[in-house]
Protein backbone atom coordinates (compact mmCIF):
# COMPACT_ATOMS: atom_id res chain seq x y z
CA UNK A 1 0.00 0.00 0.00
CA UNK A 2 1.27 3.77 -0.62
CA UNK A 3 0.75 6.48 1.71
CA UNK A 4 -2.56 7.64 -0.41
CA UNK A 5 -4.36 3.98 1.18
CA UNK A 6 -3.98 2.65 -2.57
CA UNK A 7 -2.52 -0.91 -3.95
CA UNK A 8 0.87 0.12 -5.86
CA UNK A 9 1.99 -3.03 -7.73
CA UNK A 10 5.33 -5.06 -6.97
CA UNK A 11 5.30 -7.96 -8.04
CA UNK A 12 3.02 -10.37 -10.37
CA UNK A 13 3.45 -14.44 -11.14
CA UNK A 14 1.72 -16.77 -13.62
CA UNK A 15 1.16 -20.12 -12.00
CA UNK A 16 -0.53 -23.35 -13.22
CA UNK A 17 -2.71 -23.51 -9.66
CA UNK A 18 -3.06 -22.18 -5.91
CA UNK A 19 -0.39 -24.78 -4.37
CA UNK A 20 2.03 -24.84 -1.55
CA UNK A 21 5.04 -25.13 -4.16
CA UNK A 22 3.38 -22.30 -6.13
CA UNK A 23 3.16 -20.03 -2.94
CA UNK A 24 6.48 -21.11 -1.64
CA UNK A 25 7.98 -20.29 -5.21
CA UNK A 26 6.47 -16.60 -4.99
CA UNK A 27 7.12 -15.92 -1.72
CA UNK A 28 10.86 -16.74 -2.13
CA UNK A 29 10.72 -14.64 -5.48
CA UNK A 30 9.01 -11.63 -3.02
CA UNK A 31 11.51 -12.06 -0.30
CA UNK A 32 15.00 -11.70 -3.19
CA UNK A 33 13.09 -9.05 -5.34
CA UNK A 34 11.31 -6.79 -3.34
CA UNK A 35 11.59 -7.49 0.55
CA UNK A 36 15.35 -8.22 0.08
CA UNK A 37 15.88 -8.56 4.25
CA UNK A 38 13.79 -5.58 5.03
CA UNK A 39 11.79 -5.98 8.09
CA UNK A 40 8.37 -4.93 9.36
CA UNK A 41 6.76 -6.16 6.71
CA UNK A 42 2.29 -7.40 7.44
CA UNK A 43 1.55 -9.52 4.39
CA UNK A 44 -2.43 -9.57 4.16
CA UNK A 45 -4.30 -12.59 2.99
CA UNK A 46 -7.25 -15.30 2.77
CA UNK A 47 -6.12 -18.90 4.97
CA UNK A 48 -5.03 -20.88 2.24
CA UNK A 49 -3.38 -23.83 3.45
CA UNK A 50 -0.60 -23.80 1.12
CA UNK A 51 0.03 -20.16 1.38
CA UNK A 52 0.40 -20.58 5.05
CA UNK A 53 2.37 -23.13 5.05
CA UNK A 54 5.05 -21.25 2.89
CA UNK A 55 4.52 -18.30 4.99
CA UNK A 56 5.39 -20.06 8.07
CA UNK A 57 8.61 -21.45 6.11
CA UNK A 58 9.80 -18.14 5.09
CA UNK A 59 11.80 -15.81 7.60
CA UNK A 60 10.13 -12.55 5.54
CA UNK A 61 6.60 -12.21 7.58
CA UNK A 62 7.21 -14.45 10.63
CA UNK A 63 7.89 -12.38 13.86
CA UNK A 64 10.03 -10.61 14.49
CA UNK A 65 11.03 -9.87 10.96
CA UNK A 66 7.40 -9.70 9.91
CA UNK A 67 3.33 -10.64 10.28
CA UNK A 68 0.68 -12.36 8.99
CA UNK A 69 -2.85 -11.36 8.84
CA UNK A 70 -5.78 -12.62 7.70
CA UNK A 71 -8.11 -10.71 5.04
CA UNK A 72 -11.33 -10.20 7.87
CA UNK A 73 -13.70 -10.85 4.96
CA UNK A 74 -12.72 -14.06 4.04
CA UNK A 75 -12.56 -15.09 7.76
CA UNK A 76 -16.31 -14.08 7.99
CA UNK A 77 -17.17 -16.18 4.97
CA UNK A 78 -15.52 -19.16 6.56
CA UNK A 79 -16.90 -18.37 9.35
CA UNK A 80 -20.53 -18.13 7.82
CA UNK A 81 -19.98 -21.57 5.41
CA UNK A 82 -19.48 -23.25 9.27
CA UNK A 83 -22.46 -21.19 11.49
CA UNK A 84 -24.78 -20.62 9.02
CA UNK A 85 -26.04 -17.26 10.22
CA UNK A 86 -26.08 -14.14 8.85
CA UNK A 87 -26.29 -12.36 12.12
CA UNK A 88 -23.72 -13.45 13.50
CA UNK A 89 -21.80 -13.24 10.41
CA UNK A 90 -22.49 -9.46 11.04
CA UNK A 91 -21.32 -9.69 14.88
CA UNK A 92 -17.96 -11.40 13.26
CA UNK A 93 -17.29 -8.64 11.00
CA UNK A 94 -18.37 -5.76 13.88
CA UNK A 95 -15.68 -7.79 16.00
CA UNK A 96 -12.96 -7.91 13.54
CA UNK A 97 -12.95 -4.83 12.49
CA UNK A 98 -13.36 -3.17 16.20
CA UNK A 99 -10.57 -1.07 17.15
CA UNK A 100 -11.28 -0.97 20.89
CA UNK A 101 -10.61 -4.06 22.93
CA UNK A 102 -13.49 -3.38 25.29
CA UNK A 103 -15.55 -3.21 22.51
CA UNK A 104 -14.31 -5.94 20.91
CA UNK A 105 -15.54 -8.14 24.24
CA UNK A 106 -18.37 -7.20 24.61
CA UNK A 107 -19.16 -8.33 20.79
CA UNK A 108 -17.79 -11.52 21.33
CA UNK A 109 -19.70 -11.99 24.66
CA UNK A 110 -22.92 -11.34 22.72
CA UNK A 111 -21.90 -14.14 20.21
CA UNK A 112 -21.22 -16.19 23.17
CA UNK A 113 -24.73 -15.56 24.05
CA UNK A 114 -26.39 -16.53 20.95
CA UNK A 115 -24.16 -19.14 20.04
CA UNK A 116 -21.84 -21.26 21.93
CA UNK A 117 -19.89 -22.95 18.85
CA UNK A 118 -19.60 -19.90 17.14
CA UNK A 119 -17.73 -18.02 19.86
CA UNK A 120 -15.22 -21.19 20.48
CA UNK A 121 -14.79 -21.21 16.30
CA UNK A 122 -13.47 -17.34 16.15
CA UNK A 123 -11.68 -17.66 19.93
CA UNK A 124 -10.07 -20.75 18.34
CA UNK A 125 -8.12 -18.03 15.84
CA UNK A 126 -5.52 -16.25 16.54
CA UNK A 127 -6.69 -12.51 17.63
CA UNK A 128 -3.70 -10.93 16.45
CA UNK A 129 -4.19 -12.40 12.90
CA UNK A 130 -8.03 -11.54 12.22
CA UNK A 131 -8.80 -8.49 14.27
CA UNK A 132 -7.97 -5.06 14.84
CA UNK A 133 -7.90 -4.57 18.45
CA UNK A 134 -4.95 -6.92 18.86
CA UNK A 135 -2.99 -6.51 15.81
CA UNK A 136 -0.67 -3.91 17.26
CA UNK A 137 -0.74 -1.54 14.28
CA UNK A 138 0.47 -3.79 11.96
CA UNK A 139 -2.80 -3.74 9.53
CA UNK A 140 -2.16 0.16 8.92
CA UNK A 141 -6.02 0.06 9.15
CA UNK A 142 -6.47 -2.47 6.12
CA UNK A 143 -8.79 -5.41 7.34
CA UNK A 144 -9.27 -6.94 3.71
CA UNK A 145 -7.33 -7.66 0.56
CA UNK A 146 -10.55 -6.38 -1.31
CA UNK A 147 -8.17 -3.59 -3.24
CA UNK A 148 -5.56 -5.86 -4.54
CA UNK A 149 -8.88 -7.57 -5.72
CA UNK A 150 -9.47 -4.25 -7.48
CA UNK A 151 -6.11 -5.27 -9.59
CA UNK A 152 -7.37 -8.68 -10.06
CA UNK A 153 -10.30 -7.20 -11.69
CA UNK A 154 -8.81 -4.65 -14.00
CA UNK A 155 -6.46 -7.97 -15.48
CA UNK A 156 -9.42 -10.58 -15.17
CA UNK A 157 -9.71 -10.45 -19.28
CA UNK A 158 -6.15 -10.80 -19.67
CA UNK A 159 -6.18 -14.16 -18.16
CA UNK A 160 -6.99 -16.31 -21.07
CA UNK A 161 -4.46 -14.71 -23.15
CA UNK A 162 -1.18 -16.16 -23.97
CA UNK A 163 1.48 -16.07 -21.30
CA UNK A 164 3.47 -12.92 -23.34
CA UNK A 165 0.38 -11.19 -24.18
CA UNK A 166 -0.75 -11.58 -20.12
CA UNK A 167 2.47 -10.31 -19.24
CA UNK A 168 2.70 -7.37 -21.58
CA UNK A 169 -1.09 -6.37 -20.91
CA UNK A 170 0.22 -6.64 -16.91
CA UNK A 171 2.53 -4.59 -17.90
CA UNK A 172 1.22 -1.79 -19.67
CA UNK A 173 -1.74 -1.55 -16.74
CA UNK A 174 0.97 -1.09 -14.36
CA UNK A 175 2.41 1.67 -15.88
CA UNK A 176 -0.93 3.66 -16.17
CA UNK A 177 -0.95 2.98 -12.61
CA UNK A 178 2.26 4.63 -12.22
CA UNK A 179 1.76 7.28 -14.70
CA UNK A 180 -2.33 8.51 -13.22
CA UNK A 181 -1.20 8.33 -9.35
CA UNK A 182 2.27 10.12 -10.81
CA UNK A 183 0.30 12.97 -12.18
CA UNK A 184 -1.80 13.11 -8.80
CA UNK A 185 1.37 13.38 -6.98
CA UNK A 186 2.30 16.36 -8.58
CA UNK A 187 -1.09 18.01 -8.29
CA UNK A 188 -0.72 17.75 -4.46
CA UNK A 189 2.55 19.50 -4.82
CA UNK A 190 0.90 22.26 -6.54
CA UNK A 191 -1.37 22.49 -3.79
CA UNK A 192 1.37 22.51 -0.76
CA UNK A 193 -0.24 19.51 1.10
CA UNK A 194 1.62 17.95 3.65
CA UNK A 195 0.11 14.54 2.95
CA UNK A 196 -1.32 12.68 1.05
CA UNK A 197 -5.69 13.34 -0.08
CA UNK A 198 -5.87 10.11 2.15
CA UNK A 199 -4.02 11.52 5.45
CA UNK A 200 -5.16 15.03 5.37
CA UNK A 201 -8.91 14.06 5.27
CA UNK A 202 -8.41 12.32 8.02
CA UNK A 203 -6.33 14.57 9.86
CA UNK A 204 -8.74 17.12 9.25
CA UNK A 205 -12.04 15.05 10.19
CA UNK A 206 -10.56 13.98 13.29
CA UNK A 207 -9.35 17.67 14.06
CA UNK A 208 -13.01 19.12 14.03
CA UNK A 209 -13.81 16.61 16.28
CA UNK A 210 -11.33 17.63 18.51
CA UNK A 211 -13.20 20.56 19.44
CA UNK A 212 -15.97 18.58 21.10
CA UNK A 213 -13.79 16.65 23.29
CA UNK A 214 -12.67 17.50 26.61
CA UNK A 215 -8.69 17.32 28.21
CA UNK A 216 -7.90 16.17 31.93
CA UNK A 217 -4.21 16.32 32.25
CA UNK A 218 -1.95 13.49 34.72
CA UNK A 219 1.24 13.57 33.76
CA UNK A 220 3.77 16.06 32.14
CA UNK A 221 6.54 13.84 31.48
CA UNK A 222 4.30 10.86 29.66
CA UNK A 223 2.45 14.05 27.89
CA UNK A 224 -0.48 11.76 29.24
CA UNK A 225 -4.14 13.00 29.68
CA UNK A 226 -7.94 11.95 29.81
CA UNK A 227 -10.09 12.86 26.88
CA UNK A 228 -14.41 13.11 27.33
CA UNK A 229 -16.05 12.65 24.12
CA UNK A 230 -19.27 15.07 24.00
CA UNK A 231 -22.67 12.62 23.66
CA UNK A 232 -24.08 13.05 19.89
CA UNK A 233 -27.48 10.86 20.19
CA UNK A 234 -26.75 7.44 21.30
CA UNK A 235 -22.55 8.48 20.86
CA UNK A 236 -20.41 10.01 22.91
CA UNK A 237 -19.64 10.20 26.66
CA UNK A 238 -16.70 7.80 26.19
CA UNK A 239 -13.34 8.30 27.92
CA UNK A 240 -10.11 7.43 26.39
CA UNK A 241 -6.73 7.70 27.83
CA UNK A 242 -3.60 9.45 25.73
CA UNK A 243 -0.61 8.84 25.61
CA UNK A 244 1.71 11.47 23.51
CA UNK A 245 5.49 9.98 24.31
CA UNK A 246 4.06 6.79 23.21
CA UNK A 247 2.45 7.78 20.43
CA UNK A 248 -1.01 5.73 21.34
CA UNK A 249 -4.64 6.25 22.65
CA UNK A 250 -7.58 3.74 24.00
CA UNK A 251 -9.27 4.22 21.33
CA UNK A 252 -6.71 2.36 18.85
CA UNK A 253 -6.84 4.72 15.43
CA UNK A 254 -3.86 6.60 16.29
CA UNK A 255 -1.78 3.24 16.08
CA UNK A 256 -3.56 1.44 13.44
CA UNK A 257 -3.36 4.61 10.48
CA UNK A 258 -0.74 6.33 12.50
CA UNK A 259 -2.25 9.47 12.12
CA UNK A 260 -3.25 11.39 15.86
CA UNK A 261 -7.02 10.69 16.37
CA UNK A 262 -9.17 13.53 17.69
CA UNK A 263 -8.05 12.27 21.19
CA UNK A 264 -4.29 12.65 20.77
CA UNK A 265 -4.65 16.16 18.80
CA UNK A 266 -6.83 17.43 21.46
CA UNK A 267 -4.49 16.49 23.77
CA UNK A 268 -1.98 17.72 21.67
CA UNK A 269 -3.10 20.84 22.07
CA UNK A 270 -3.48 20.98 25.49
CA UNK A 271 0.24 20.51 26.15
CA UNK A 272 1.28 22.75 23.35
CA UNK A 273 2.67 20.13 20.89
CA UNK A 274 2.24 20.31 16.93
CA UNK A 275 -0.26 17.46 16.14
CA UNK A 276 0.51 17.38 12.36
CA UNK A 277 4.25 16.62 13.85
CA UNK A 278 3.04 13.31 14.83
CA UNK A 279 1.64 12.21 11.33
CA UNK A 280 3.60 9.08 10.44
CA UNK A 281 6.36 10.14 7.60
CA UNK A 282 4.93 7.81 4.95
CA UNK A 283 2.14 9.91 4.46
CA UNK A 284 4.06 12.70 3.13
CA UNK A 285 3.46 14.02 -0.25
CA UNK A 286 6.92 14.01 -1.53
CA UNK A 287 7.41 10.53 -0.42
CA UNK A 288 4.09 9.82 -2.37
CA UNK A 289 5.43 11.55 -5.38
CA UNK A 290 8.67 9.95 -5.10
CA UNK A 291 6.97 6.64 -4.81
CA UNK A 292 5.24 7.22 -8.55
CA UNK A 293 8.23 9.22 -10.22
CA UNK A 294 10.26 6.25 -11.18
CA UNK A 295 10.22 5.51 -14.98
CA UNK A 296 9.93 2.57 -16.79
CA UNK A 297 11.68 1.03 -19.94
CA UNK A 298 10.26 0.26 -23.02
CA UNK A 299 9.84 -3.13 -23.24
CA UNK A 300 11.85 -5.40 -26.00
CA UNK A 301 12.24 -8.51 -27.21
CA UNK A 302 11.40 -11.15 -25.48
CA UNK A 303 15.87 -12.33 -26.37
CA UNK A 304 15.91 -9.43 -23.95
CA UNK A 305 13.87 -10.81 -21.17
CA UNK A 306 16.62 -12.67 -18.89
CA UNK A 307 18.67 -9.61 -19.00
CA UNK A 308 21.64 -10.11 -15.73
CA UNK A 309 21.55 -5.99 -15.80
CA UNK A 310 18.26 -5.57 -15.28
CA UNK A 311 17.33 -4.81 -11.29
CA UNK A 312 14.24 -3.92 -9.55
CA UNK A 313 14.08 0.04 -7.94
CA UNK A 314 13.49 -0.59 -3.84
CA UNK A 315 11.28 1.56 -2.62
CA UNK A 316 11.74 2.54 1.31
CA UNK A 317 8.08 3.67 1.28
CA UNK A 318 5.97 0.61 1.36
CA UNK A 319 3.98 -0.41 4.17
CA UNK A 320 1.81 -3.27 3.42
CA UNK A 321 1.39 -6.37 1.08
CA UNK A 322 -1.97 -7.46 0.28
CA UNK A 323 -2.01 -10.60 -2.23
CA UNK A 324 -5.15 -11.20 -4.34
CA UNK A 325 -6.79 -14.25 -5.61
CA UNK A 326 -8.60 -16.10 -8.36
CA UNK A 327 -9.70 -19.57 -8.96
CA UNK A 328 -9.28 -19.28 -12.35
CA UNK A 329 -6.71 -21.48 -14.00
CA UNK A 330 -4.18 -18.67 -13.66
CA UNK A 331 -3.90 -16.90 -10.57
CA UNK A 332 -2.23 -13.38 -10.12
CA UNK A 333 -1.14 -12.39 -6.75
Amino acid sequence: MDGNQQVLPLAFAVVDEETYPSWKWFLQQLSRHVIRGRRGMCLISDRHVGLIKAVREGPDFVSPHGVHRYCLRHVCSNFNSTIKNVVLKDLCWQAGSEYQLRKFNRIMDEIKKQDVKAFAYLDAINKEKWTVSHDGGWRCGILTTNMSECINGVLKGARRLPVSALVEITLERTVHYFHVRAMKGQKMLQNNQLWTDFACKMFISWQQKAVEHTVTKYSHAQQSASVVTRRQGRHGMNTHVVKIANRECSCGKWNQFGIPCSHAQKVCGAYNISAASMVKDYYDVMAYNNTYSKHFEPVQSEDYWDDPNFQLVHDPTIRTVTRSWSKSNNTHS
